[in-house]
Parts: structure tokens; sequence; C-alpha cells
């Protein structure tokens, strides 16, 4: 395609905005990705220039999550369609809906350009929900249909091969995205539904484990908490759907992972009803627990990982408000004493704190340890005393999340944001970026390792251009840490996890960001004090002990 020919740009732009895209993200090449850039500018779409696309993958697909539509990333053919892989396979595993728009090799030359010539559906192909060519032949209706395919449950990452030349049939792919979508069905089976009724009313210690496909329904929230109100029930909920019950609430006994944490809670109960749980989120752990499981979902299960009694498959409101009407006219005699969430989430937070190392005292706002030493547990207490309200935080992959994801407070779901499908590093920084994109004029705290932060460096100068109120917090210890608490003798040695130190705060200064060292609890709430900081692009550089790591990753998943 040449800059004459900008039809098919005009019509995917035109499609992106009936779909709700307002912002576009990418870093263009030459030509076609410039025709879909100036589309998408008439069409009123914004453009975020990144430093690398998997970032920018990221920032579109954190704010296509938090304004319920679309949200496009452009790149160029070859390594830009390469470099968006991660981004694209964090979307489509982490369930963000996001369309990448990536030029290609035209179909009318590829007989005679091997330049960047690359199979980019086969490339992108196995890590997209859908993968597509759209060529002039395209209908304005299949581009719609495939946009809209991102933000239809369980969101995801589309591909789109951007070819105006190709001489497909129309959208040759349709049935294959027909088919994907047939996944989920609109109604779900009277029979499964009558059934979960009679196995909910029956239990005596039910115990509803939530999942992210909860966070994405409008009143999920309300439902669910109505629904542990009814039963006197203590919920669960995955890292994605933190927030669909407030931690800090009654009916809250903590997190789900398929770990040690919960599994007081899960070994007591004599029906586990999941509650839009994908089976992305658990960790890989066998399934141990003895109580039937009701589960409800929009999706049909497709994996054996965790076996269901009753498979409710159908809209998920509609499933969890038949529970409620059923539990209003007969009420079941639960056995759960009052209190009984609280309590195991407090304890779970002791196991936390418990050894030595954490300097912990056993309380969910412990106070610094007092020998002085600064790990990461005294670094998420004092962020969570400082942060105002409302803040979104983007966590990443690394072993501070172990401290992170069980101790910080959420009221609302997707106010605390991690990769938890495909668990990638270099999350929390983009994320945080598309985040204070789409929640303009509120604060974002990205909470990261100096592992993840490396990877994505360039974007500190992302954040100062945009001008954005994101303070970035790093978890610095010069290591892998969660790798080096798994590695054994045999496994490389320090060579292999342990970087030399760096000053993450001059790279900071010399990106734009105002930035700070923090080497103790006082300095790092000196660090963060007053309003203003949280409205300016910042970072902190906080110099931890990791030691208490090995405990907390003991403690989580046993």
């Amino acid at each position: 395609m040449t800059a004459t020919d900008p039809d098919l740009a005009d019509r995917l732009a035109a499609a992106l905005a009936a779909e709700g895209a307002t912002t576009m993200f990418g870093l263009p090449g030459g030509g076609p990705n410039l025709d879909v850039l100036g589309a998408a500018g008439r069409r009123g779409l914004r453009f975020v220039l990144a430093h690398a696309e998997t970032p920018a993958a990221i920032m579109a697909g954190t704010y296509g999550l938090l304004t319920g539509a679309p949200a496009p990333v452009v790149v160029t053919r070859g390594p830009g369609a390469a470099s968006a892989a991660n981004g694209l396979a964090q979307a489509t595993l982490d369930r963000f809906p996001l369309v990448v728009v990536a030029d290609t090799v035209p179909l009318v030359s590829a007989h005679r350009v091997a330049h960047q010539r690359l199979d980019q559906r086969a490339l992108l192909g196995p890590v997209a929900k859908v993968s597509a060519t759209v060529s002039d032949a395209t209908t304005d209706d299949e581009l719609r249909s495939l946009v809209s395919a991102a933000a239809r449950w369980p969101y995801g990452g589309v591909h789109l091969d951007y070819d105006p030349s190709a001489d497909a049939e129309p959208c040759e792919e349709m049935p294959a995205l027909a088919a994907f979508l047939d996944k989920v069905r609109p109604e779900g089976a009277a029979e499964a539904r009558r059934a979960a009724r009679e196995r909910v009313a029956a239990a005596r210690r039910p115990v509803l484990v939530v999942g992210m496909e909860t966070a994405a329904l409008a009143d999920g929230q309300e439902l669910v908490v109505a629904l542990a109100a009814a039963l006197g029930c203590p919920v669960l909920t995955t890292y994605q759907a933190v927030g669909v019950v407030p931690t800090e609430g009654p009916a809250n006994a903590g997190l789900f992972t398929n770990g040690a944490l919960e599994a007081p809670v899960l070994a007591a109960a004599d029906l586990i009803v999941t509650v839009g749980l994908d089976l992305v989120e658990p960790i890989p752990a066998p399934w141990i627990y003895p109580a039937p499981v009701v589960r409800l979902s929009a999706v049909r299960q497709t994996d054996d990982y965790l076996p269901a009694a009753v498979d409710v498959v159908g809209d998920l409101g509609a499933s969890l408000q038949g529970l409620l009407g059923g539990l209003r006219t007969a009420p079941p005699a639960a056995d759960w004493p009052a209190g009984a969430a609280a309590r195991f989430r407090d304890d779970a937070r002791r196991r936390l704190r418990g050894h030595p190392d954490t300097g912990g005292a056993g309380r969910p706002e412990a106070a610094p340890d007092a020998s002085g030493r600064f790990g990461p547990i005294e670094l998420v207490d004092t962020l969570a005393r400082s942060a105002p309200a409302p803040v979104t935080v983007t966590v990443d992959a690394g072993a501070h999340f172990l401290a992170v994801m069980p101790l910080w407070p959420a009221g609302e779901p997707h106010r605390l944001l991690i990769s938890n499908g495909l668990a990638t590093m270099g999350f929390a920084l983009p994320a945080a970026i598309g985040a204070a994109l789409a929640r303009p004029d509120e604060p974002v705290l990205a909470l990261t390792g100096d592992g993840g932060l490396s990877m994505v460096l360039a974007e500190l100068e992302t954040v100062a251009r945009l001008g954005l109120p994101i303070t970035v917090v790093v978890f610095n210890d010069a290591a892998l840490s969660l790798i080096e608490i798994k590695q054994q003798p045999h496994h490389g040695g320090p060579g292999a996890v342990r970087y030399q130190p760096t000053d993450y705060a001059a790279i900071a200064r010399a990106s734009g960001l105002d930035a700070a060292t923090a080497g103790s609890s006082d300095e790092l709430a000196a660090a963060v004090a007053g309003p203003d900081g949280w409205r300016r692009p910042r970072l902190i550089d906080a110099r931890i002990d990791p030691a208490p790591y090995r405990h907390l990753i003991a403690a989580t998943r046993g």
C-alpha cells in the first residue's frame, strides 16, 4: 500500500472508533503505518508514542481493560510485529482487550521482497485470540467484528495484518472467529442452574472463589457481595479479581492462588463455588480439596485442572441473580461462625508477617521492623499508609508481588493490576501509563522489581513526556530474587540471577522525572509525603533487603 490509497486505513479507523476506541498506542514505521495513524487522527483518536512494541501493547491493553473498549496498537512489519508478540500474549492470557495492527509485506510484492518478510500470522496467531489479514476485500461489518472480538469475554488480543492488496476471499478468518466466540453461550442450561441452586442451598460451609470474569461485570461487585452476605460465607478472590469483594471487608478471606495461604479456608469448605474463575488464574499446583465444586462462568470449561460437579455455562450475571433469588426464598443454614472470613484473612497475613525476617507484628498495619531492616513488607506497609485514594496500582512479576498482592487494600475491581495469566516481567510501568491515561487526574503507583523495570526502562521518558501522575517504586535488590529463591547449587550460581547495583533514581532524573532513593521506611515515607508528589512523574529507588522473600514464597506457595 502507498500513501495514495487510504481507504482501508479510514475504514479500519472508523471500525475502531465505532467500537469505542479513543486512543492508539505504538511505534510506527513508514508507509501503511502512517496511513493508519493519519486515519485514526482524523477520527479523533489520540496517538501515544512508545519506545518499544511490547510496552506499547501493554499500555493499550490496560487502557482497554479500564475503559471497556478495544484499544489499538500500531506496529511495523518484521521486527515491529515480532517485538509485539509478548504484549499480545499478555493481553490474550491476562484477558485484556487489545487490537494489534501490523504492517506486512504486501501480497502483491511478496514474491520479490524478502526484506522483513515473515509469516506474521504464523508468528502471532498462537498468542492471539484471533489473527486475520484485513484488505480492501474486508467489509466494514467484518472489520467491526474483528475489532469487537477483543472486548467480548474472554477479552484478549486480536492481531490484524494490514494489507490492502491481499486478494483473499472477504475475511476468510471469520469462521475461525465464530468458532472461538462459540465458547461463550448466551444462555446457560436451566438444569445446571437448578442443580447449582440445590447444591448451594444444601451447603453448610460454602466458600466463594471469585475470578476475573466477575471483575469485568458492571454489577459483579454488587452481586458477589450480596451472594456472600446471603450465604454468610468467606470469599477468596484471584489476583485479577482483587477488590470485587473489598479486601478489608467482612466477607473477604484473602486470595485464591491454589497455594498455601488459602488452604485452611478451602479445606474447611463443604462446597466451593467458583464465580467467573478463569482457569488461567491459579498456579498449576494439584487440586487437593475434597469439597464438590460448582462453577459459574460464561465460558465453557475446557481444561481438566479444576473438576466441577456442576458446571453452569451462561451469562454470569444471570447465574448469580438466579442463585440469589433461590436464597431469598430459602436461606441456607450456614455453619460458618460470625467473623470467620476476617479471621482467615488475618491469620494468612500473620503467617506472611510472622517469620523473623519480616519483622512484622502480626497485624494488617504492622509497624516497621524495630531492627531497622527495610524489606518488601515494610515497603508495602509504608506505601499503603501513604497513598491517596483513589489510586490505581500496577504490579510487576517478581518476588515483590508476594508482599504486594495479599497486603494491598482495594475496595473495588481493577484498582490492583497484575499480569497473572502470562506473568510477564516488564508489565507494571507500561500498565501504569495505560492506567493514567484511562483515569486522568488520578494518581497511579507502579510497583516493580529492578529486573522488570530494566526491560522497559525507556518508557520512563514516556511518563515524563506525557506528564503523567505516576509514582514508580523500584524494589531494588540487584537480583532476580524469585528465581534466586528457586536456585539450587548446580543452577549456575550468582551469575545466573544477580546484577551489579544500579542507580535507578539517577536514570529517572535523566529521563525527566523527579527521583529519590530510600533505604528505610522513614526515608520512603518522606519521599512520597504530600499530595503534590502524587500529581507528577517521579521514581523512588527503594534499596530493600531481600531476605524475607524466602519466607514469603514458602508461606504463599507451601
